[in-house]
């Protein structure tokens, strides 16, 4: 009898070391599908994310275009902002573009989206200011606003207006190369 008891001790003594390995190991298991379920879920709100922000980038493109085409010719002379460009040069989407801060300080071709926090609740507003002048305290740049206009046909006055929506939230400065969050562009014929 006392041998059982032997071999019977022996056999859970060795079984116990097998449940603590079970263990270690099944905690193992349940931190890589942790780990694993929040990188999907990160990688899903930052898709989330950018896909509101080229959104609305978009949005302000279109305005900006809309709002520049109703300009007369006189109105709206002929400008650059892109370093590197020509004035005829097309832009492709995902291209790296930079801007010369020197005409953007000069021409009225550049200014800058700012986003203020609403005095009561959580709400935030947006303002559009020119590229030389100072935001509020509490305001957060977001995007600089960008266009070129170039003549076509003067006799015709037919021009070519291209916004460009750029980010500012990247920790580059002005004249960085980076890509464009929206390219917009049309050819239009203007009053005089």
């Amino acid at each position: 009898m006392s041998r059982t008891r032997k071999q019977n001790r022996k056999r859970l003594h060795g079984e116990s070391g097998v449940g603590l390995v079970e263990s270690i190991i099944g905690l193992l298991v349940l931190t890589v599908v942790l780990v694993t379920s929040g990188q999907l879920l990160r990688v899903h709100v930052l898709h989330l994310e950018l896909t509101e922000r080229a959104r609305f980038a978009d949005t302000q493109a279109n305005s900006a275009l809309n709002s520049l085409t109703s300009f007369n010719q006189s109105a709206l002379p002929d400008v650059n902002p892109f370093a590197g460009k020509s004035a005829t040069a097309t832009i492709a989407d995902g291209e790296q573009l930079s801007l010369d801060v020197n005409v953007c300080a000069t021409t009225y071709s550049c200014d800058k989206q700012y986003k203020v926090p609403q005095a009561s609740g959580t709400g935030v507003d947006y303002i559009r200011l020119p590229w030389t002048q100072t935001p509020p305290t509490n305001a957060t740049l977001v995007h600089y606003r960008t266009w070129r206009v170039t003549t076509l046909d003067a006799a015709k006055g037919l021009r070519q207006i291209t916004v460009v929506i750029i980010p500012a939230d990247l920790g580059l400065q002005p004249g960085d190369p980076v890509e464009p969050l929206s390219v917009k562009r049309t050819d239009v014929a203007q009053r005089q």
